[in-house]
């Protein structure tokens, strides 16, 4: 097992971490500061959930979840930087 698996599937599942993450953020009116966590969170639930629908173990399911929950996060927060900074028109 390698890497380049791991990455592929995070790939697939962090969009879907991105959807769910704000989601959950705009209905708990969670803090932005819990978001990193709370991104994490979702990442490793939905890699558990995905985990039938791929050929791998468990535990690569999870490492995928998590390692798209830090994307996800990392997304999170570029684009609330990029935000501030005036880079997007509204």
């Amino acid at each position: 097992m390698d890497l380049t698996n791991i990455f592929m599937i995070a790939a697939v599942i962090v969009a879907i971490v991105l959807a769910v993450s704000e989601v959950v953020k705009k209905t708990f009116k969670i803090n932005t500061q819990y978001m990193p966590i709370t991104s994490v969170v979702i990442g490793i639930l939905v890699g558990a959930i995905f985990y039938p629908l791929f050929d791998y173990p468990v535990y690569v399911m999870l490492v995928a979840g998590f390692v798209a929950g830090l994307t996800a996060s990392g997304t999170f927060d570029l684009l609330k930087a990029t935000k501030k900074e005036g880079g997007f028109n509204e």
